[in-house]
């Protein structure tokens, strides 16, 4: 019983620290057109990863979602304007870009780390999924989503990340499938949902092999 109850503490808890990638940062979510100099298209795709230095250019009043791994902070952009990002925070280089920040908790980042990424000739990567035996560990998890979901936008679809990384970790495949087809159900012409489906559905067949 002691075994499983430290597994549960090692997927639940963590504090920030630089294990965590501190310069890293993941958009969750995107609404327009922001040019990033580091993808062949030249357009930022929703659930990609960031590193520090990295530069945004906003068109059109999009609306950017990013957190950061290292600080755990949100920051939403709307705007026309570039940003760079920092270690742990973005900065403003030009335009009339406003920010609403938000302080989001570890246990929620530290599953975002996780989110599977498409890299720039489609292949699907992830973290290493451990095999985790507990109990109680669905039953706590799914607590905190609910908990999370309530306090979110439906637009921000951090609460579904921490969700499915979750149960990758835990390998309940059949539980992300059901998750991505009930956002789907719900989001039928979501861009964003879509990808979230092409995420972990290749995180799945990358898991099996």
């Amino acid at each position: 019983m002691k075994s499983k109850k430290l597994w549960v503490t090692v997927l639940l808890c963590g504090a920030f620290g630089a294990s965590w990638g501190a310069q890293d940062a993941l958009i969750t979510s995107l609404a327009g057109t922001v040019h990033y100099s580091m993808v062949p298209t030249n357009v930022l795709r929703p659930f990609l990863k960031l590193r520090d230095g990295d530069k945004l250019t906003f068109k059109d009043s999009a609306r950017l979602q990013i957190v950061f791994f290292g600080s755990g902070r949100q920051e939403t952009w709307v705007g026309q304007g570039s940003l760079e990002i920092g270690d742990g925070h973005s900065k403003v280089l030009q335009g009339d870009l406003k920010a609403e920040v938000k302080q989001l908790p570890a246990v929620l980042v530290k599953q975002l780390t996780k989110t599977p990424t498409v890299d720039e000739v489609g292949r699907v990567g992830m973290t290493r999924l451990r095999t985790l035996h507990t109990d109680g560990a669905l039953d706590a998890i799914e607590k905190a989503y609910a908990d999370f979901r309530s306090q979110t936008s439906d637009s921000d679809f951090s609460p579904e990340l921490y969700l499915l990384n979750s149960y990758l970790e835990l390998r309940e495949f059949d539980k992300v499938s059901a998750k991505l087809q009930e956002l789907q159900k719900a989001h039928p012409n979501d861009p964003e949902v879509s990808k979230l489906n092409t995420l972990y559905q290749g995180a799945i067949a990358s898991a099996k092999r």
